[in-house]
């Protein structure tokens, strides 16, 4: 339950100050101002917005100033790198080396032709600077200079030489010797004159530019000055008129904060007061040993105490009880709820199937909850009480059941003595005369066997004896076990051949446990599978585990399969694994079983180790 503070309950009505120097009210002054204020602001933005513009320009006309002026400039070595490879060519023998300075002039003359192309083109990267000014024109495609026909002339030459076979190639070609003539003569002075015009634009354009920006600093300066004279003065004094107002209502105020001081003890010594009654309260809900939480009167969670939250976690207020503590997800059949719960009365419920199977006595008390009808549930666990209960009845009736077919299966026993006799006798009288009363007479005695094994259950499972403690060959138990059952050519049982270490047991009591084991085995294979019986000793136990290729145990059955009298065969007595985990109580051993449905099952035993038998 979160803390909650009380409110203080006063209040208090704010002083209005008179009006100084004519009284000035706070909206006059604030619209006074606004426009103008307004004004400046917007002026002063669209100055700055124009320094900036001046600036951008300024940079992109440095940019573009300096790209022309280094592409021109190119130009001029370009023309000279040309020259001296067509020279270079022409008077190199080595054919290897006339193919190297073959790609270089190509890709010489091709640097110079895109170079050429960027400077007199509107549709390349340098279209920023604008189009060619008048005079640039004149330099490129006029004469005298006309340098767009000199650079087109000589680049057309140059690649003729580069086309010229190495018979053709000499100082004597027409072609070679324009190249490098002109590479020394009128073009790079033209391609100097391009450079010097660009240069000039540059710098006549970043001059206006610098006229411009002193224009807008006087303009900005001379709105500062009418700013400060016309605009932040008025408003200056309006700030003082301010001033003494606020000093004013801060004297009010400090007296209003004397009464404020005196109401706000007295709310502390209150709250102080709830806050103990709250804590008892928290520190009660919190020390019962018991789930409680409040809920409202459809069912929606309010509340929850720390054991609860606990198990829940904290963010289920506002959920549905029934979805939060039933398995089911359904509202109880009995819920009081239904009905209604008034304030003070109390009603309980016994609810089945509440977290995981369990069983609850919840008590319902009508409250009022931040003023809302509400109703306290206090929830207590009885699964153990109502199991103990159960146990307890249980055994009480198998008690009775045990001694009453103890009795039987004493008088059974004798009678079944005089059967088997009987029926050796025959045999011995008969012997080979008659196979099919012979065959009559073994089934016979197969059933007077395995009748007699039944009462042997009933007899352990009544009389509860304690084991006679000795120590044998654990092999040679298994050995007379699975002789005693009667098992199919088509099962085949597998056991360790040697190495099975000496136990201390009762070798009655636990002979009848692994008939037990591999008759169950037995039963559920259907003629047809493997028995594996596998031992392991640790410093704690001897552990033998015998495991089936069977149809195994369902999931539902698995708790129930040590149960007395619980059997999952049509003809089982439900006896064979209940009388194997009382004997290895009294041993004090333990059974478990572990089965996939389909898959088979495997029952382990654990009996204590002797600490002075040898392996």
């Amino acid at each position: 339950m979160k803390k909650t503070k009380a409110a203080p309950v006063f209040s208090f009505t704010p002083l209005k100050s008179p009006a100084i120097n004519g009284g000035v009210k706070a909206p006059s002054f604030l619209t006074g101002f606004t426009f103008l204020y307004l004004c400046v602001l917007g002026i002063l933005a669209a100055l700055a917005l124009a320094n900036y513009v001046i600036l951008r320009e300024n940079i992109k006309s440095n940019e573009g100033s300096a790209a022309l002026i280094n592409t021109s400039g190119r130009q001029r070595m370009f023309s000279q790198r040309i020259a001296f490879l067509t020279l270079t060519l022409a008077i190199t023998e080595d054919s290897q080396e006339r193919e190297r300075l073959r790609k270089e002039l190509s890709k010489a003359i091709s640097l110079m032709e895109s170079s050429h192309h960027d400077l007199i083109s509107d549709t390349t990267p340098l279209k920023r600077r604008g189009a060619l000014s008048r005079e640039a024109k004149d330099i490129y495609f006029s004469e005298p200079l006309n340098v767009d026909a000199q650079v087109r002339e000589y680049l057309i030459k140059a690649r003729i030489s580069l086309t010229l076979s190495d018979t053709q190639m000499s100082l004597q070609d027409p072609n070679i010797q324009y190249v490098v003539s002109a590479a020394e003569g009128n073009l790079p002075r033209s391609l100097d004159r391009a450079v010097w015009q660009y240069q000039a634009e540059s710098e006549a354009k970043i001059r206006r530019l610098k006229a411009l920006e002193g224009w807008v600093f006087l303009i900005t300066a001379g709105i500062l000055f009418m700013t400060g004279v016309f605009l932040f003065n008025p408003m200056l004094k309006r700030i003082q008129q301010k001033t003494q107002i606020l000093q004013y209502n801060e004297a009010q105020l400090q007296e209003t904060n004397k009464l404020l001081h005196l109401k706000i003890q007295e709310a502390n010594a209150l709250e102080k007061q709830l806050r103990s009654m709250h804590e008892f309260d928290e520190a009660l809900l919190r020390t019962i040993p018991f789930g409680i939480d409040i809920v409202d009167e459809e069912g929606d969670i309010l509340y929850m105490n720390e054991k609860m939250q606990k198990a829940f976690g904290e963010n289920v207020l506002g959920k549905k009880c029934y979805l939060l503590y039933k398995d089911d997800k359904q509202r109880c059949v009995n819920c009081p709820l239904k009905n209604g719960v008034e304030i003070g009365e109390v009603k309980e419920i016994e609810v089945k199937g509440v977290l995981g199977d369990k069983t609850y006595l919840i008590i319902h008390t009508g409250m009022l909850y931040h003023g809302r009808k509400a109703i306290l549930e206090i929830f207590e666990d009885i699964s153990g009480y109502i199991h103990t209960q159960e146990q307890l009845a249980l055994a009480e009736r198998l008690a009775g059941i045990g001694r009453m077919a103890g009795i039987i299966a004493h008088e059974f026993r004798n009678q079944l003595a005089v059967i088997r006799n009987a029926v050796y006798f025959l045999k011995m009288k008969i012997q080979d005369k008659d196979e099919k009363i012979q065959r009559h007479l073994s089934i016979l005695d197969e059933q007077v066997v395995g009748t007699e094994r039944i009462i042997e259950n009933i007899l352990t499972f009544s009389r509860n004896k304690q084991p006679d403690l000795q120590m044998f060959e654990l092999k040679e138990l298994l050995e007379a076990s699975i002789k005693r059952v009667l098992i199919p050519e088509g099962i085949e049982v597998i056991m360790p051949a040697e190495g099975l270490p000496l136990i201390e047991a009762d070798p009655v009591q636990m002979s009848t446990v692994f008939t037990n084991i591999i008759v169950n085995a037995v039963q559920s294979m259907n003629g047809h599978g493997k028995i594996l019986i596998e031992v392991t000793k640790n410093d704690k136990y001897v552990i033998i585990t015998f495991s089936d290729s069977g149809k195994g145990v369902k999931d539902e059955d698995k708790k129930r399969i040590f149960e007395p009298f619980f059997s999952t065969k049509a003809r089982g007595t439900g006896l064979g694994l209940a009388t194997a985990k009382i004997i290895l109580k009294g041993h004090r051993g333990e059974i478990t079983m572990e089965s996939e449905y389909g898959k088979g099952a495997a029952v382990t035993i654990m009996l204590p180790v002797d600490k002075n038998a040898g392996a």
